[in-house]
């Protein structure tokens, strides 16, 4: 059996993780999986308080947004191969304990340019914990199982952007916005303790790859020769800059357009992470009728169609908070049924390279997320730059799935 082989097969935990302890380890990679939303979702609310406090523009204070992105994107094409070659629990443990500085120092920052910058620091920290979560997935699933697996994760994943504004609104209410950062170095220290006592190592050392230079190369050359691939990682990041669009957006859209407080706009964020949360249940179920390429699909198709009215809501009807607040929840929505799918169809083959098939995949949507928020924000408060761009990231994402996946018969059996 080759090596492809193997790894378009349903993976059994295949390391000191006994089967009956796969739960428990998906429990703990969910949790461990809201480092990432929480540092980018936390601040959301403080987002127009800082402009102000710091005399920055809206697009100056969005690049704290690129800084995070970047470094989850960079840090991640390094990461990967290192997770491949030295296994999946070291990588976490530097990751977080770098999380927690990065925190503490953005929580002394009082420069736009400065927070930018520490803010990369924290998305490098974050990269870690990304890259070995799906990779630690993979290690134990693969294809349809592995979109099923994400999607019952988002129970638990989706809680953060539900309660990361939450928390981030009653600082707000109590404090200075610089103390949210002290918040996430309390979160960042607690999932370091969670990974030292019960993270598991799901690579055992003759599955890794060598630690070398040519080895990482071999590995990033044989994923950037695949096009079925590379169309899905393409899918998946454009369907992320449409939420990405949405998370640096839909504050100043919410408390300045539409006069909504802090406090409202977060209820409001919450609805739409619960709209996302509660479709992502149904994914598994349409997987199994479907498959994942024809859910996925649907899903950019369904994504498309939203931001399309949205934009027409902002622009030719100027349409009230409540209709805005529907065609954003689809919107995002879309995203949760897209994310598992995309994932798990790009992954279903590269189990003997999951963390640089996982570190490429998310290098490739926080880089193009990271060139969303700057856009977003050249666009003004009134909403209009955000709906355009989620216009035109869904069309790129429909069109490479109908003119390139759909094309292949392998990755239309999947199931």
């Amino acid at each position: 059996m080759t090596a492809d082989e193997l790894a378009g097969r349903v993976a059994r935990p295949a390391t000191s993780t006994p089967g009956r302890n796969a739960a428990r380890t998906i429990a703990i990679v969910a949790v461990l999986m809201s480092v990432s939303p929480f540092t980018v979702d936390m601040y959301l609310p403080a987002l127009p308080r800082i402009q102000h406090d710091l005399g920055a523009t809206p697009s100056q204070v969005q690049l704290s947004l690129t800084g995070v992105l970047l470094g989850l994107a960079l840090g991640q094409l390094v990461i990967g191969p290192l997770a491949d070659a030295f296994g999946r629990r070291r990588p976490v443990m530097i990751g977080l304990a770098c999380h927690v500085l990065a925190s503490l120092l953005c929580f002394q920052a009082h420069d736009v340019f400065l927070l930018a910058g520490l803010r990369f620091l924290q998305g490098l920290a974050c990269a870690a914990v990304a890259v070995v979560s799906m990779a630690t997935v993979r290690d134990l699933f693969a294809g349809a199982d592995y979109a099923r697996v994400m999607s019952r994760m988002f129970l638990v994943i989706g809680i953060a952007p539900v309660i990361a504004p939450a928390i981030g609104g009653v600082i707000l209410s109590f404090t200075d916005w610089s103390a949210i950062f002290l918040g996430l170095a309390g979160l960042g220290l607690g999932l370091l303790v969670i990974s030292i006592v019960a993270f598991p190592e799901t690579l055992p050392p003759e599955r890794r790859n060598p630690p070398t230079f040519a080895a990482s190369a071999t590995s990033y050359r044989a994923l950037l020769s695949d096009p079925t691939y590379l169309a899905l990682i393409l899918v998946g990041g454009l369907m992320f800059s449409t939420l990405f669009s949405y998370v640096s957006g839909a504050s100043f859209v919410f408390q300045d357009r539409f006069g909504l407080s802090a406090q409202q706009f977060t209820v409001v964020f919450a609805s739409n992470a619960v709209a996302l949360t509660v479709l992502a249940q149904v994914n598994p179920m349409l997987i199994r009728r479907f498959g994942p390429a024809r859910v996925l699909t649907c899903a950019t198709v369904t994504g498309l169609a939203s931001a399309v009215a949205l934009l027409l809501m902002l622009t030719v009807l100027d349409a009230g908070t409540v209709p805005v607040i529907g065609a954003l929840a689809v919107s995002v929505a879309s995203y949760g049924v897209s994310m598992p799918n995309s994932q798990g169809l790009a992954l279903n083959r590269q189990g003997h390279r999951a963390g640089t098939a996982a570190a490429l995949m998310g290098f490739t949507q926080f880089v193009i997320g990271s060139m969303v928020a700057p856009t977003v924000g050249l666009g003004g408060a009134d909403g209009v730059a955000m709906a355009a761009t989620m216009v035109a990231a869904t069309a790129g994402a429909t069109t490479l799935m109908v003119v390139v996946v759909r094309r292949h018969p392998d990755t239309m059996a999947v199931r």
